[in-house]
């Protein structure tokens, strides 16, 4: 069986990304995809950067990731600005350049990779998202399985034949849809194994929560120098 790890949303979080590299090892895990949101909205973007680089075969920008939003919200502000004093230039230019999709190929079944959605890295895949938008999107983009992150929860769907996941988030995982006002964070990290036993097999999807020491995360944010640290993490659940 071969088995590749899919993970989106990190959010300058290496703590947690760290407790995914461990436990997708654990299940036999050799390849790994990152579908962007590496940076912003956190505090350690270089270590995060420099373990992503390292570990994934591919990897797809995010909306957050050319660190370019320029929120109106003086806390978002504030952290993009610290976040893109904090990178290397060469760290920034590869960011810049991510692509915006990936094909993915796992023995024969094609996985297409988004942020967003397929048209753009903004837009939402969720469980609102009606049957109808999500076949034209797969007709438009054919694949056996679209992978997506950028909501900050997990989701699995079939439309027809068709699968479509959203992996959640690595280093904010929302404990429900955003909606009006701050999001509520909980504190584990989020992310999906997607398994195929050859080409004539169908796959399967895990979408995978994991612990990390969010109290070991909290003292390292405080230490970090981002901009309101702490009403950040007072959005995280048990904080």
């Amino acid at each position: 069986m071969k088995r590749v790890a899919l993970l989106s949303d990190v959010h300058a979080n290496p703590l947690a990304l760290e407790a995914v590299w461990a436990d997708a090892v654990a299940q036999g895990v050799e390849r790994f995809i990152c579908l962007g949101d590496i940076v912003d909205i956190g505090p350690e973007p270089s270590a995060t950067v420099a373990q992503v680089k390292e570990r994934c075969e591919g990897v797809i920008g995010g909306n957050h990731d050319a660190l370019d939003e320029a929120p109106t919200l003086p806390f978002l502000a504030d952290i993009e600005r610290w976040t893109r004093e904090q990178l290397a230039p060469a760290d920034m230019a590869w960011l810049e350049a991510l692509p915006g999709t990936l094909r993915v190929d796992l023995e024969g079944h094609d996985l297409l990779c988004v942020h967003g959605s397929p048209v753009s890295d903004t837009e939402e895949i969720n469980a609102a998202t009606d049957e109808a938008t999500l076949a034209r999107w797969l007709d438009e983009h054919p694949c056996e399985l679209l992978v997506a992150g950028h909501t900050h929860v997990q989701l699995l769907r079939r439309v027809g034949h068709r699968t479509v996941v959203n992996v959640g988030s690595v280093g904010m995982p929302f404990a429900s849809p955003a909606a009006a006002g701050p999001p509520v964070v909980m504190p584990w990290a989020e992310y999906a194994i997607i398994s195929s036993r050859g080409a004539a097999s169908s796959i399967s999807v895990d979408l995978r929560r994991v612990a990390y020491d969010h109290a070991a995360f909290a003292k390292r944010t405080l230490a970090s120098g981002m901009p309101h640290a702490e009403a950040f993490l007072s959005h995280f659940r048990n904080h």
